[in-house]
């Protein structure tokens, strides 16, 4: 498969449908070499996001093993990132009261749903082929697929998205089988950056996070009210959370920023794991409520 997807073609934006929209720039993805994306901001819900060529092939390369083997998808040892950052959020959700069945949407290695099967009844699902073996050897259940399209027989209580709802091709239609697959009254939470954000804003076209095809949105205030709204939900609490990131992904995040690829290669090599805080007020965690 070869042929683009029609949302990354169109320049209405994907979440209000307004065509109003602009070109901002263009870049190239720092996954694939000569690979290039056109960022569009909309003029009504100040939405941005990235339009371009995109194919299972794509996909496939993008989400290898490569890409599960970084310090932030791979935990070495309990005090890794990634471990840490997995418990701090399984904790969160149990101290807001939340309990039930938790699907966990693009799960990775499968390590939030380990985490959260302390306090839920937890499984996951990732696009990754690997997904399944993933699961197997951390004894959880993780399935292999696309959330849009694989059938669950019955609601879930708790949806996670972490990371991953800029990932989605059809933000619109994610919502909405996110509606389809709660109960009434059952929680969805989501980690979005944000394009309107003063980090973004003063990195102009260096923002660490314009990283097409693996996040094509960039979200605003507005354009995740229109979200939610549309799809039937209401939010319940929106702010931005530290997050946990190894000293060696950092240093890797800023040579792509300032497009230094051979220095990156060579930081990703040096074994730097230590866990370090990091809050710079561009990726929001949103808490929403079916209604």
């Amino acid at each position: 498969m070869s042929t683009e997807l029609p949302i990354l073609k169109s320049s209405a934006c994907p979440v209000c449908g307004s065509n109003k929209t602009i070109e901002l720039f263009e870049l190239e993805s720092p996954y694939i070499a000569g690979l290039f994306y056109q960022i569009r901001c909309c003029d009504s819900c100040s939405h941005r996001y990235a339009t371009g060529p995109l194919s299972e092939q794509i996909l496939s390369k993008v989400y290898g093993e490569a890409f599960h083997a970084t310090s932030q998808q791979q935990a070495y040892k309990r005090s890794s990132a990634v471990i840490l950052n997995v418990t701090r959020r399984s904790q969160w959700l149990r101290d807001l009261g939340l309990q039930g069945k938790l699907l966990d949407v693009g799960a990775g290695r499968g390590y939030f749903v380990k985490a959260a099967q302390r306090f839920f009844e937890a499984r996951g699902i990732d696009y990754s082929p690997n997904a399944r073996e993933y699961g197997k050897a951390l004894g959880i259940v993780l399935d292999s697929g696309d959330f849009l399209r694989t059938p669950y027989e019955s609601a879930f209580d708790v949806l996670t998205f972490w990371d991953v709802l800029a990932s989605m091709v059809d933000v619109r239609a994610t919502m909405a089988r996110a509606a389809t697959l709660l109960r009434s009254g059952g929680h969805a939470v989501f980690t979005v950056p944000m394009g309107d954000s003063l980090a973004c804003r003063f990195s102009g076209r260096r923002w660490p996070l314009w990283i097409p095809p693996v996040n094509l949105h960039y979200f605003s205030k507005e354009s995740l009210c229109c979200l939610f709204e549309e799809a039937g939900f209401e939010i319940i609490d929106m702010q931005c959370r530290a997050k946990l990131v190894s000293l060696d992904f950092l240093f890797v995040k800023l040579a792509r920023s300032l497009n230094l690829r051979k220095l990156e290669r060579a930081i990703a090599q040096i074994p730097l794991k230590w866990a370090v805080p990091i809050n710079l007020g561009d990726i929001q965690t949103i808490l929403v409520r079916k209604v």
